[in-house]
């Protein structure tokens, strides 16, 4: 069963992808048009819906999968990960705010606040034990794995 730590990482980061995608859908129109002005900059004018969803759908299924990695599958380099991830996401908001402080800028805020909570969680005592269980668990097998073969 998974510790209280890992409990509560699941719920706040996978609110946090929720809120961003909130944000996404409330803030549309602002963003589309931010997009539209700069690809007709670089001359790749009705682009940006594509590109808009495309970029959506990448990043969600990115935040999905390090979820799995690090919820499920209980793989710990996914943690350091997403840690980068969100210091990445800590960097761009702050100069988003520093910019322009709207609507879309707000939600972004919002989700990246819940991330780097649910990290918190990622690095307390009992979710670093339920790490440190599986890759014991998988240290043996693999002794036992090499035992066998070593003995053929």
């Amino acid at each position: 069963m998974k510790p209280g730590s890992i409990r509560k990482f699941d719920w706040l980061y996978l609110g946090s992808i929720a809120v961003s995608l909130l944000g996404f859908v409330f803030n549309y129109d602002t963003i589309a048009a931010q997009t539209n002005a700069e690809l007709a900059a670089q001359g790749v004018e009705g682009l940006s819906t594509g590109v808009l969803i495309g970029g959506l759908l990448f990043g969600t299924a990115i935040s999905l999968a390090l979820w799995f990695m690090i919820s499920i599958l209980r793989i710990e380099l996914a943690k350091w990960l997403l840690l980068l991830l969100t210091a990445w996401s800590v960097l761009t908001t702050a100069t988003a705010a520093a910019s322009v402080f709207d609507s879309s800028v707000a939600w972004g805020l919002i989700s990246t606040i819940m991330t780097i909570v649910a990290l918190w969680f990622l690095f307390q005592p009992d979710a670093k034990a339920w790490f440190a269980e599986k890759a014991m668990k998988e240290g043996v097998l693999a002794l036992m794995h090499a035992r066998i073969l070593l003995k053929k």
